[in-house]
């Protein structure tokens, strides 16, 4: 079965007839169509309560808000939930550096670097996916100076000579220069649409071979960036919910969220709000809309801690 009949399927299982015939007992039927539906859990304590467990699976959630409100951080909780239980993720950057997302997960206390390694989490920067060559490159540096360093370290506590890996080590560096300055000329060298094609020619490839369940996707608004039509964004998140996987599209707010409402809501599931409060350093998120699911209304007070996203009162 094609990932397109599968989703087609789906959301037809999931639409309720509101014509109640002779015997019939609703309330039973809701109960029965809530427990049809699978959960995936958000990774953040106190959310997950309040959406009834959370995301609905093969969902499409929309997270909107203004820099500094946590929207990433919310990213890298989704995928380090799924990676703790088994379930393999992709974050797609538009605009930060692999590196970057991998030390903002360190900084949370998520081992990001160990969940690539378990291949449990893949993060691929949309503007270098015609560079396979050179990302295969890099990962492959990048684990043999992992391999020296771990040597290096041996010989020190042995009192040993470590020149030699050193002098490796710099050829190393010097080499990853080459390919970081090689991946992004190579930004400028096709056009939008051919890079859009080998980034869906790319998740076709990656996804089912992983069997990945959860995409990140930050963000709509550097997408946006580059002037698409509307139905040019509508095909972009049509083809992001025939891959299947339950996905987080990032976007700021309020201009990108606007636009995303006149022009494509009905295409995403959910959209989870996230603001800044007048009061300092205070901010609430809102449940604006999460299809086939109960949720709490209102705006609802967060912080963000060395934990991450918690919560208030959780």
């Amino acid at each position: 079965m094609s990932l397109r009949v599968w989703s087609d399927n789906w959301r037809g299982s999931l639409k309720r007839n509101p014509k109640k015939s002779p015997g019939r007992d609703l309330g039973e039927e809701r109960k029965r169509d809530k427990m049809a539906i699978e959960r995936v859990r958000t990774g953040i304590p106190g959310l997950d309560e309040l959406i009834e467990g959370g995301f609905p699976k093969g969902s499409c959630i929309l997270i909107s808000g203004s820099p500094g409100t946590g929207k990433s951080i919310m990213a890298v909780h989704f995928l380090h939930e799924g990676a703790m239980n088994n379930e393999v993720g992709i974050y797609v950057s538009f605009d930060e550096p692999r590196e970057s997302i991998l030390l903002s997960g360190e900084e949370l206390g998520f081992n990001l670097r160990r969940l690539e390694h378990e291949n449990k989490l893949i993060i691929l920067e949309y503007f270098t996916i015609e560079s396979s060559l050179y990302l295969d490159e890099r990962s492959r540096i990048e684990e043999e100076m992992r391999a020296l360093e771990e040597k290096k370290r041996l010989l020190e506590r042995e009192g040993r000579s470590t020149n030699e890996i050193d002098n490796r080590i710099d050829v190393l560096k010097d080499r990853i220069e080459e390919v970081e300055r090689a991946i992004r000329e190579s930004r400028y060298k096709i056009s939008q649409h051919e890079r859009e094609e080998m980034f869906f020619d790319r998740l076709n490839e990656i996804i089912p071979l992983v069997k990945a369940e959860r995409l990140v996707v930050d963000s709509l608004s550097a997408y946006m960036i580059y002037g698409v039509s509307k139905d040019a964004l509508h095909m972009f998140i049509h083809r992001l919910r025939d891959l299947g996987t339950t996905t987080i599209l990032i976007s700021e707010a309020p201009e990108d969220i606007e636009s995303l409402e006149k022009t494509a809501e009905y295409l995403v599931d959910g959209i989870v709000e996230l603001h800044h409060m007048d009061k300092a350093d205070s901010m609430s998120l809102r449940i604006k809309k999460i299809r086939w699911t109960k949720q709490k209304r209102g705006f609802i007070p967060y912080e963000i801690t060395s934990r991450g996203i918690v919560i208030e009162g959780t």
